[in-house]
């Protein structure tokens, strides 16, 4: 009942007064704390119980194995594995369908493919689907699809069900080219699962990943328009940066009175905050505390995101002050937000405060850092970040991180320095890392990293005019025109003609573009 309600620590209570513990009641602790998101604190129940000599059944089995699959434990997931072999459990189809999706979890699909071949009569839909998922997972789509053509042909397999098409819908979202997607479609229809609410949801999502959004809204329109199709059609305008239109079909799903849960905030939030519209995050912000929202943490987060876009930071302090609990990404929105509009100490005294509370930072949290000082020029403090996030918190660097170093150190004119942690970055510099050095370059005229920067570019974008320009402004300050006539020469032979710039100005709720000449 406690596992059920969600109070794991009272469930464990419990357990632990009970004089005599039977395997039903290790069962229950370890089943509910996977259901419950403590994957980890199953693993060491498990453990507690084979060193009790506790009696393991099918049950254990089946509960203990989607633990080692979420944490991608290896190691536990294969004595497991010995342990069914020692005790006779496998004949058990379910405890089968288990060790398949464990494996596939964590990247064996060796192991896992013998496991399902080793079903010699016994395969049911579930087999073949967790196999099918277990390849779409570890992004091995022609075999996903190989399988599925052998369940559709081998005599005596069952026939795909709704979550079976559903993790084919998802692997036709990686390939290049959406002609498999409308065939997987129309076999969906063939087997008569196209209402089904699993496969609509699937259909509109991987119809958005394909950038196929007039396919998406057929969909939606055709289907039984429910919570979860309304959900996947808003998250895929919000994922293809099309935040306006994301807004609208979340107005429109108000008005025809299908009512909204927390997946759908968690994807229209970030569209409004992307609008950085104060009226609109003032209504959007009504609309969650009449519904009763707010009581969140997640969405009072997002909520506090999109009042510090807008500009408003006295109203996403008052939300994130009023959280009684503050996660990281809390901490992290609102430090986020001070240094995005030029308060870097402000975010930096957050992210003290931060620590001493114990709340460790995470990735995220020091690139908003870093940001916040490359645009306020926090030089020594932005380096400091860096090797506190090395060094105490054990953070390792991204491409994003390095960006942001690169960028500081090359706005306060320490080009050779910049240029040195290119040098010193454990992976190839991107093109934005080039770019970023490049930019510093015109900014402090430099032309000896600038046209070590420019080349890389031309290696990497060579169609990209921009860079040439750059490079030409850069020899024009230094008055060396005669490279500069080169670089337009250059840009003539290939055919390179440079793209004007332009003006986006909203009026009345249309955005309007205007060319600059």
């Amino acid at each position: 009942m406690y596992m059920s309600c969600g109070d794991v620590a009272e469930a464990e209570a419990v357990f632990r007064a009970m004089q005599n513990r039977s395997v039903v009641s290790w069962n229950a602790v370890i089943a509910g704390c996977v259901k419950n998101g403590c994957a980890e604190r199953a693993l060491e129940v498990f453990g507690e119980m084979v060193g009790d000599g506790a009696g393991v059944d099918r049950a254990t089995i089946v509960s203990v194995l989607p633990a080692c699959a979420r944490t991608k434990n290896l190691s536990i997931g294969r004595a497991v594995h010995r342990l069914v072999e020692e005790r006779g459990l496998g004949d058990y189809a379910a405890v089968k369908n288990a060790l398949i999706d464990m494996y596939g979890k964590c990247g064996r699909l060796e192991d896992a493919r013998r496991v399902f071949d080793g079903h010699k009569y016994d395969k049911n839909v579930v087999s073949w689907t967790v196999m099918i998922g277990a390849y779409v997972l570890n992004d091995r789509v022609d075999e996903a699809f190989n399988l599925g053509f052998d369940m559709l042909m081998t005599g005596g397999a069952p026939w795909p069900n709704g979550v079976t098409m559903a993790y084919l819908l998802s692997a036709c979202s990686s390939l290049p080219s959406w002609r498999r997607a409308k065939c997987t479609h129309a076999m969906c229809i063939r087997l008569g699962l196209e209402s089904d609410i699993v496969v609509e949801t699937a259909l509109i999502d991987t119809y958005a990943k394909c950038h196929k959004m007039k396919m998406m809204e057929l969909t939606l329109e055709n289907g039984s328009r429910r919570t979860e199709t309304w959900n996947a059609a808003i998250s895929g305008y919000s994922r293809s940066e099309r935040e306006k239109k994301a807004v609208e079909l979340f107005k429109r799903m108000i008005g025809e009175s299908v009512r909204p849960d927390s997946a759908t905030l968690a994807s229209i939030l970030p569209a409004y905050g992307e609008s950085a519209d104060l009226r609109q995050a003032r209504n959007i912000h009504c609309y969650l505390l009449t519904l009763g929202f707010l009581r969140s943490t997640s969405i009072t987060t997002g909520l506090v995101d999109v009042y510090a876009k807008a500009g408003d930071l006295d109203m996403a302090w008052a939300l994130f002050d009023g959280l009684p609990e503050k996660d990281v990404v809390a901490w992290t929105t609102i430090l986020a937000g001070y240094g995005m509009h030029g308060h870097a100490r402000t975010a930096i005294l957050l992210y003290e405060q931060m620590v001493e509370l114990a709340v460790k930072p995470n990735t995220v949290t020091f690139t908003s850092l870093l940001y916040a000082c490359s645009h306020a020029g926090l030089i020594d403090e932005g380096l400091q970040l860096f090797e506190d996030m090395r060094s105490i918190h054990g953070v390792v660097p991204n491409v994003e991180h390095y960006l942001s170093l690169i960028d500081m150190i090359g706005r306060a004119g320490r080009i050779k320095e910049a240029y040195r942690f290119i040098k010193d970055m454990p992976f190839e510099p991107s093109t934005s890392v080039w770019g970023v050095l490049l930019g510093a370059c015109v900014l402090h005229k430099n032309v000896e990293f600038g046209e070590i920067a420019a080349k890389h570019l031309f290696e990497l974008e060579p169609e990209n005019t921009g860079n040439r320009v750059l490079l030409g402004n850069i020899y024009a300050a230094a008055d060396r025109w005669n490279d500069v006539q080169d670089i337009r020469k250059m840009m003539g032979r290939e055919g390179l003609i440079k793209e004007p710039g332009s003006s986006l100005v909203e009026a009345r709720s249309e955005q309007c573009r205007t060319a600059m000449l």
